[in-house]
C-alpha cells in the first residue's frame, strides 16, 4: 500500500509540473516563482526559453533566470528555472533586454543592471550550461546591449555607452576578438544601436539610432567587415520621421537585401513604413521607404514585418488607432521585395476595425508558407483590464484562413503583459506571458498546434517539357517550393508511373542528377514538395524523349544509305529506301549529341533522296539520324570548311 501511495504522489507531481494543458483558461505555469519582466525564444526543434527577472526581496529585487521548456512542455531546468548571473546591481525597475539564439541554439542574452547601469552578455546552451562563463561577459557600463551571433560561431555584441555605440566581436568561449573595442558616433551626437544583420561575406549592417531629445531618434545605417570597420563612407539615413532609440524594431532580411519596419512620427502623428536597404547601401525605395497606408487618417503604430525565403513579398502588420489613441485596430500590408508595390490596396487590409474591443497584433509576426500568423490581444491594455489572447492565421490575400477567424490561447480573467509568440516548428507554436491568475504575477504559457498547410508545389525548370535529345546522364532541376524541407523525383516510362527508372526520396536541394537506360524512349517525370510535418504533393508531370544514335556499319546491315557528298561544303543529299508513304524527321548534332538542324519530310515509297543546307555549320564531323516513329537510320559525314 505504501508503494501505491508513493507511486500516486509521484504521478501527480509529475503532471503538476510538465505537459501543456488544453484549458486556456490554466495554461501551463512555466516557474513557481514571481516574475514582472521575461522574454521568450523559440529553437529549432521547438522548445521555448524564457529568459526571467525573478522578483526577490530589496536589496537585491531581481535575479536573471533562465527556465527551458520542451516541446511537451515539461521544465528543464526545474521549478524555479536556473540562474544566468548573480552579479547584477538591480534597482526596482528592469531595461530592455535582448534575446536571440545562433543556428546551434545557443541563447544569447543582453541586459543591463539598473542598479549601477552595468551591462552583461551572456550565452548558454540547452543543457544550461554557460558558455560565455557563469557571470557572463561585463561590458561596462551601457544600455540596449543588442547581439548578432554569426556563422563562424563568433558573435558581435553592440551597446549604448553614453554618447556612442561600443562593439565588439566574441569567439564561441567569450573572448574578444578584436583588439580593443569599435565605437559607432556620427556627427550630429550620441548613438544607439538597434538590429543587426550578418552577410553572406561575413560582413554586417547595423541600424544606428541618432539622440535628437529625450528619446527620440533618427534612424541610419552603416555596414562594417568582420574587423568592425564601416564599409560606406557614411552612414546612411533611413527616414526623416522621428523614431524612439528605446524601442524595438522590426527587421527581416532576403539574402543580403534588409528590410527595416518602423513607425515614424511627423506633423503630430504616427505612420508605418518598410524600408530596403540593399548590400551596397543603397536606399531604391528612397528616404523612409514605402507608407504602409498612404492615407494620413488614424495613427499607425507598432510595425511588425516578416518575409519567407523564396518569397517575392515581405508581409506586415500594424495596430492603428484613432487620433486620440482611444481605440485599437489592426491591419495588414504586403510589399513586392523588389519594387516596394504595395499588394493590398494603397490603404492595406483590415483585419479588424478600430473599436472599443481593441483587438491589435500582440507578437512578432511569424509566415506559415508565406501566410501572417501571429498573436492577438483582445481589451484595453492599461494594466488592470482583463484582456484574453488568440492566435490568428491569413491567407495569403490577407484574408482569415480560419472560419472561426482566431483560435483561443490565454482566456483568464486578467490584465495580460510580456506578450511573446514562438516561431511554428514542426506545427507547434507556443504563447508566453503574465499575468496574475489570483496567486501574483507569474509566467505561464499556453501551446498551439497547427495542421500546416501543403507546400505550393514545385515548377519544371529542366528537362523542358516535350523536349527531345535528352543525354542518357541528366540532371533534373525544377523551381523551389515555398515551404518545402525536401523533394522526392520519380522518373518513370509511363505516365502512371509504374514502370519506375528513378525513385528517390528525402532529396533536400532543387536539383539531381540521373542516369537514364541505353535506349530511346519518351520518359516522364514528376517531383513531391514535403514540408516539416511530412503533408505532400505531386507536381504536374513532364514528359522528354531521349534520342540515339547507331553507327554507319550498324546501319548498313539494316538498310541501304547514301551520304554524298562527304566531305560536304553547303549541302549534303541522304539518300535511303523508304517501305511506305510516310512523314520523317532528318537531324542534325553535332559531336555534344546537340540538334543543330531538324528537317520534317514526306516521302513516298521506295528510293527516296533528300536534301538539307548545312552552309551555317563549321567545319568539322557530324550526326545525322532520320525516324518515321518506328524505324531509325543513322551516320555520320564531314564538312571541309
Amino acid at each position: 500500500m505504501r508503494n501505491l501511495t508513493l507511486l500516486i504522489v509521484f504521478f501527480i507531481t509529475v503532471n503538476m509540473n510538465a505537459q501543456w494543458t488544453t484549458d486556456t483558461d490554466v495554461n501551463t505555469l512555466v516557474v513557481e516563482s514571481e516574475s514582472g519582466d521575461m522574454k521568450a525564444i523559440g529553437t529549432s526543434d521547438g522548445q521555448t526559453y524564457v529568459v526571467f527577472w525573478k522578483s526577490v526581496a530589496a536589496p537585491a529585487n531581481y535575479e536573471l533566470r533562465l527556465q527551458l521548456l520542451d516541446t511537451l512542455g515539461n521544465r528543464q531546468f526545474g521549478d524555479d528555472g536556473i540562474l544566468l548571473g548573480n552579479n547584477l546591481p538591480m534597482s526596482t525597475w528592469t531595461a530592455i533586454m535582448s534575446v536571440t539564439i545562433d543556428d546551434q541554439d545557443n541563447l544569447y542574452v543582453g541586459v543591463t543592471g539598473t542598479g549601477d547601469f552595468s551591462s552583461y552578455a551572456y550565452k548558454t546552451n540547452t543543457a544550461g550550461t554557460q558558455l560565455w562563463g557563469d557571470e557572463g561577459i561585463s561590458l561596462g557600463s551601457g544600455f540596449m546591449v543588442s547581439i548578432l551571433p554569426l556563422q563562424s560561431g563568433d558573435a558581435i555584441v553592440a551597446w549604448n555607452a553614453d554618447t556612442e555605440i561600443n562593439m565588439q566581436k566574441f569567439d564561441t568561449d567569450g573572448n574578444a576578438v578584436w583588439g580593443e573595442i569599435q565605437t559607432v558616433t556620427l556627427s550630429s551626437g550620441k548613438t544607439s544601436p538597434g538590429n543587426l544583420f550578418e552577410l553572406s561575406d561575413g560582413d554586417f549592417i547595423m541600424i544606428i539610432h541618432n539622440y535628437n531629445y529625450g528619446i527620440s531618434s533618427t534612424v541610419y545605417a552603416q555596414r562594417f567587415d568582420d574587423a568592425g570597420e564601416p564599409q560606406w563612407t557614411s552612414a546612411v539615413q533611413l527616414s526623416n520621421t522621428s523614431t524612439v532609440y528605446n524601442t524595438e524594431y522590426s527587421g527581416t532580411q532576403d539574402a543580403d537585401t534588409v528590410y527595416f519596419g518602423y513607425k515614424g512620427s511627423h506633423l503630430n502623428r504616427f505612420d508605418s513604413y518598410l524600408q530596403r536597404i540593399n548590400p551596397d547601401g543603397t536606399l531604391p525605395w528612397g528616404i523612409n521607404g514605402m507608407d504602409f497606408d498612404v492615407n494620413e487618417t488614424n495613427f499607425e503604430m507598432d510595425t511588425r514585418i516578416s518575409f519567407f525565403p523564396g518569397s517575392q513579398y515581405v508581409w506586415s502588420i500594424c495596430n492603428y488607432t484613432n487620433p486620440n489613441q482611444s481605440e485599437y485596430g489592426e491591419y495588414v500590408q504586403k510589399f513586392d521585395k523588389s519594387t516596394g508595390a504595395r499588394q493590398l490596396t494603397d490603404n492595406a487590409k483590415m483585419v479588424y476595425a478600430i473599436s472599443s474591443d481593441d483587438k491589435i497584433h500582440a507578437s512578432d509576426l511569424f509566415l506559415v508558407y508565406d501566410q501572417p500568423f501571429f498573436l492577438l490581444k483582445t481589451g484595453f491594455d492599461n494594466g488592470a483590464t482583463p484582456t484574453t489572447l488568440d492566435v490568428l492565421l491569413l491567407d495569403n490575400n490577407g484574408d482569415f484562413a480560419w472560419p472561426e477567424e482566431t483560435k483561443p490561447m490565454a482566456t483568464y480573467e486578467a490584465n495580460k503583459k510580456r506578450l511573446h509568440l514562438t516561431e511554428m516548428v514542426n506545427s507547434q507554436a507556443v504563447a508566453v506571458f503574465i499575468e496574475d491568475k489570483s496567486t501574483g504575477l507569474k509566467i505561464y504559457a499556453q501551446n498551439f498546434i497547427n495542421e500546416l498547410p501543403l507546400p505550393a508545389q514545385p515548377t519544371l525548370i529542366s528537362p523542358v517539357d516535350g523536349a527531345i535529345d535528352i543525354p542518357l546522364t541528366t540532371t533534373f532541376n525544377w523551381a523551389d517550393a515555398l515551404g518545402a524541407e525536401t523533394y522526392h523525383i520519380q522518373i518513370a516510362e509511363d505516365d502512371t508511373f509504374t514502370s519506375l527508372i528513378a525513385d528517390e526520396s528525402e532529396i533536400l536541394s532543387t536539383s539531381s542528377d540521373f542516369t537514364l537506360p541505353d535506349y530511346e524512349t519518351t520518359y516522364f517525370w514528376r517531383v513531391m514538395a514535403s514540408n516539416a510535418t511530412g503533408d505532400s504533393e505531386w507536381s504536374e508531370v513532364w514528359s522528354f524523349t531521349t534520342i540515339l544514335m547507331t553507327g554507319l556499319d550498324e546501319l548498313n546491315s539494316k538498310q541501304e544509305l547514301k551520304v554524298y557528298p562527304n566531305p560536304a561544303n553547303n549541302f549534303v543529299f541522304i539518300d535511303f529506301n523508304s517501305q511506305r508513304n510516310t512523314e520523317v524527321q532528318i537531324s542534325i548534332y553535332n559531336s555534344m549529341g546537340k540538334i543543330l538542324v531538324i528537317s520534317k519530310e514526306n516521302v513516298a515509297l521506295g528510293k527516296n533522296s533528300i536534301k538539307l543546307d548545312i552552309g551555317k555549320l563549321l567545319a568539322g564531323t557530324y550526326y545525322y539520324r532520320i525516324t518515321n516513329g518506328e524505324i531509325s537510320l543513322s551516320g555520320n559525314f564531314s564538312k571541309i570548311k
